[in-house]
């Protein structure tokens, strides 16, 4: 049975446009950030109208956001030419001022109320003298949560001033995704210590690994005569789940996967499903509350041993070195 105890303890016991920054970049008043034009002569204009037609760009962009916020299809359907297209995320394409506009009306009706669209990192070109592209990331926040996006905007200018001829709208990298979802354990990292009935120590190290897509936690068990027994658990965003995922493998030949969820904000559980070096199947539920910034409760729940139910354990706290 302290095998399983074990395995189990050492998984777990331990402004409508927002300022952004680009190389060579200036913030505008508006709060857009532009690029300046080449010191070398490059740019299609004359510095002074180079500044006018920024300027007349960032108004459209102000414009165009206040009547999204707004929720207004028609307004924000003006911005576009007549011939504008956009590209949604999944690829597909809407052409035609219209058909925008139906599709803007549409997307209004599916949101939760209250819903609101900013931008971030937004900076803008001027290609040609008619021809500028904006890129950036839109952040939606809604009841529901955030969403950031990044984009690419032409922009081009008419008799009716500067107008957007296409958007297309990018997926967000997995592993910018797999990051942000992670960020939300990163109590976790640094070193941790518990000490267990039976005279066992328990030391806990959490790192995370290159670009911050996974954590790595090890684990090592001591008791009176030294070092008993390790293990290492794989922390990361399992996109096609949609959830936070773990793996242990431990010294001794055992392996198992979690499922990590917060069920207040302070406290976490783990669906915790492992096979013994011997061939058992154990579950349990191990739950985390986060006492303060250096000590963490852990104690595991709903444990089952080759279908056999075991008694929860007493909570144990778990300190940091």
């Amino acid at each position: 049975m302290i095998r399983f105890y074990c395995l189990i303890t050492l998984v777990l016991a331990s402004s409508l446009v927002s300022i952004g920054t680009c190389q060579d970049a200036r913030p505008s008043p508006q709060g857009t950030v532009i690029e300046k034009p080449s010191a070398q002569g490059e740019s299609p204009l004359g510095s002074g109208r180079v500044q006018f037609e920024y300027l007349a760009i960032e108004d459209a962009i102000a414009g165009y956001l206040d009547a999204i916020n707004q929720r207004d299809s028609e307004r924000a359907a003006s911005y576009w030419s007549r011939r504008g297209e956009w590209t949604l995320k999944n690829g597909e394409r809407i052409s035609g001022r219209e058909k925008i506009a139906f599709a803007i009306r549409e997307s209004f009706d599916e949101e939760p109320s209250g819903t609101t669209t900013s931008l971030k990192e937004v900076s803008i070109r001027l290609i040609t003298p008619n021809v500028a592209v904006e890129e950036g990331v839109a952040i939606v926040k809604s009841s529901e949560g955030e969403q950031q996006t990044p984009y690419a905007v032409v922009h081009v200018k008419m008799d009716q001033g500067w107008k957007i001829d296409s958007v297309r709208a990018t997926q967000v990298p997995v592993a910018a995704q797999m990051t942000s979802q992670l960020k939300s354990l990163s109590w976790l990292i640094g070193d941790w210590r518990d000490e267990v009935d039976g005279g066992l120590r328990v030391e806990t190290n959490a790192r995370w690994t290159l670009g911050d897509h996974s954590i790595r936690r090890s684990f090592q068990m001591f008791d009176d005569n030294g070092l008993r027994e390790q293990a290492t658990q794989v922390i990361l965003w399992d996109a096609k789940r949609g959830k936070i995922r773990s793996w242990i493998f431990d010294s001794k030949g055992g392996f198992g996967t979690g499922f990590w969820r917060q069920v207040e904000g302070n406290k976490w559980a783990v669906e915790m499903e492992l096979q013994l070096a011997d061939g058992g199947i154990a579950s349990a539920k191990n739950i985390y509350r986060i006492l303060d910034d250096s000590r963490l409760e852990f104690s595991s729940t709903d444990r089952k041993l080759n279908g056999v139910a075991l008694p929860d354990t007493q909570p144990v706290i778990v300190t940091r070195k």
